[in-house]
């Protein structure tokens, strides 16, 4: 088993700071054995693993599937390395949170367990890597997390992980008396460091805010989409077209070509209204799974969501009612097992709600009016399509887009309707990919090209870092949501603090179920479309 051993060094554009890191391992090592196992930061240039030609795009990915789902005694256990961003110890009383309030034990421990836990009963190796924005972690509290752990999962913490920086200096030098401040927004940003250090010692990598809830349902389904992204990419590699079509049971009619279509009215090179479209190696590449965050609404009784019609009168519901498709035709409940992404037990831990129901999943991140749908060749068929930057778009059905008034413009990077996922995961390969293909600038340190124009701290701020700014704008990817049922619950991932439901605007919430209704309309209306402008029957 590869532990974690290493003091940890991180080399920050702007300042250089020390940094304080502790190693708790269930084995020791020589100092030769340490040596051997770590790569310094300091080390440059930094060498990619593989080669990054595009036939070894996510390469590694059939044989981490393979290995996830073997069984427990398995002698090649799959390596995942967890990696939590925690600002404080104790809440300060802003955003919802209440004042003293233990976010360690309360908010970051319960859901870090159930991860870890989740997946060491697989047989995964697990370790974790706490990257803390507070000065000490005092060696009980230490102690809480370490007893809390299963037995055998390595654990290292970086302490008074900050990075430092002149405030309000972009684009200008620093006034002669300026004292550098903490970047308190960047924090997200040193899980980078981590990944950059880390990157040969492990197969998968999970990086999150502390209050997220990740667990190997969602590893397991990310790794699946993932999968299925890279047989279509292998079969559009092998196609003399250089493309892969949908099948349409016995018939491959395709649509008109999109010259002949609807023409975008931003950046976009597609227009609004791609359905079951041919998809090229190049768009396939931009594929990605998405994830939802979500909360469960608490259950006292001064509430304002639990008032009388608030939820079912949210925006956008006449123009999207929820297809009766997404429920259960003899009780009317919602297709999606809330148990998925925010199942606890009683007593409930933190400020999580106790045995949920699927009607009590809400989301705030993005809505029906930024999102399409799009049919997509087996194995992936239909998916919904979340928001993404124009000039990175592959193409959708968007779901404001009517013959009649195709000129409607689309919500594209807007923070309201991005979708910010406050983290992401992924293999080695697909992160070798985005910090040599995809991402301007690189996705790893030292974060010194042209592109960051001398300072990434300035520019950026945390929904940039872990929300999916980056990923999802500048790197080009587009996210994607299965739209089976058993499959688009596990993209539900539980945001734990459970306090945007008080503190976001009542506008802004909805029902999961009734979004995933509403996208199955979509679909539905794509259908048609599809039908009556181009006589291609889909199912």
């Amino acid at each position: 088993m590869m532990r974690l051993h290493a003091i940890f060094l991180a080399a920050v554009a702007v300042v250089a700071a020390t940094l304080c890191c502790y190693t708790m391992t269930a084995k020791r090592i020589t100092p030769e054995q340490q040596l051997q196992r770590r790569r310094r930061l300091s080390e440059s240039p930094y060498t990619l693993l593989t080669s990054t030609d595009d036939h070894h795009w996510t390469w590694d990915i059939p044989s981490i599937l393979s290995r996830a789902k073997k069984s427990s005694s398995s002698t090649q256990p799959l390596r995942v390395l967890l990696i939590t961003t925690s600002l404080v110890e104790y809440d300060k009383g802003t955003r919802g949170t209440t004042h003293g309030f233990d976010r360690l034990k309360h908010v970051m421990l319960p859901p870090l367990v159930d991860s870890v836990t989740s997946m060491t009963s697989r047989g995964w190796q697990v370790d974790v890597y706490l990257i803390l924005g507070y000065k000490v972690l005092a060696p009980h509290r230490r102690q809480l997390i370490i007893d809390a752990l299963p037995p055998g999962v390595g654990l290292e913490v970086w302490e008074d992980a900050i990075p430092l920086h002149y405030k309000n200096s972009f684009n200008k030098d620093p006034k002669p008396d300026q004292a550098i401040s903490n970047g308190d927004h960047a924090l997200s940003r040193q899980h980078r460091y981590v990944l950059r250090d880390k990157l040969q010692f492990y197969d998968f990598f999970v990086g999150f805010e502390d209050d997220m809830r990740i667990t190997a349902d969602h590893v397991l389904e990310f790794l699946e989409l993932s999968n299925d992204i890279h047989q279509l990419y292998g079969e559009a590699l092998s196609s003399s077209s250089g493309q892969v079509v949908v099948n349409n049971g016995s018939s491959t009619q395709l649509p008109p070509p999109l010259a002949n279509r609807h023409k975008p009215n931003d950046g976009a090179s597609v227009g609004n209204d791609v359905i079951n479209d041919p998809i090229s190696v190049e768009h396939i590449q931009r594929l990605f799974p998405g994830l939802l965050r979500v909360e469960v609404l608490d259950r006292k009784s001064d509430h304002p969501l639990r008032k009388m019609g608030v939820l079912d009168n949210h925006r956008f519901m006449k123009e999207h009612p929820p297809s009766p498709n997404a429920f259960t035709a003899k009780d009317g409940q919602s297709l999606l097992d809330p148990t998925i992404c925010c199942g606890e037990n009683d007593p409930p831990r933190g400020k999580m709600t106790v045995h949920p129901k699927m009607e009590e999943v809400v989301m705030w991140e993005t809505n029906i009016h930024a999102t399409g749908v799009r049919k997509y060749p087996d194995p992936i068929g239909w998916v919904a399509a979340m928001p993404v930057e124009d000039r990175a778009d592959v193409g959708s059905f968007w779901s404001g887009y009517t013959k009649e008034q195709p000129h409607l413009k689309r919500p594209r990077r807007l923070d309201e309707t991005i979708g910010n996922q406050a983290g992401f995961m992924a293999s080695r390969s697909q992160i070798e990919y985005f910090h040599s293909k995809a991402c301007p600038g690189g996705f790893l340190p030292p974060f010194d090209s042209k592109h960051w124009k001398g300072d990434s701290l300035q520019r950026h701020s945390v929904e940039f870092w872990s929300g999916g700014f980056q990923l999802f704008g500048q790197c080009y990817l587009n996210r994607i949501l299965p739209l089976e049922p058993r499959r688009f619950e596990k993209h539900l991932i539980y945001h734990v603090s459970n306090n945007k439901q008080r503190t976001a605007p009542a506008k802004k919430m909805i029902r999961v179920g009734d979004f995933y209704g509403q996208i199955l309309t979509v679909k539905e209306r794509a259908i048609k479309f599809a039908k009556e402008m181009w006589s291609i029957e889909l199912t």
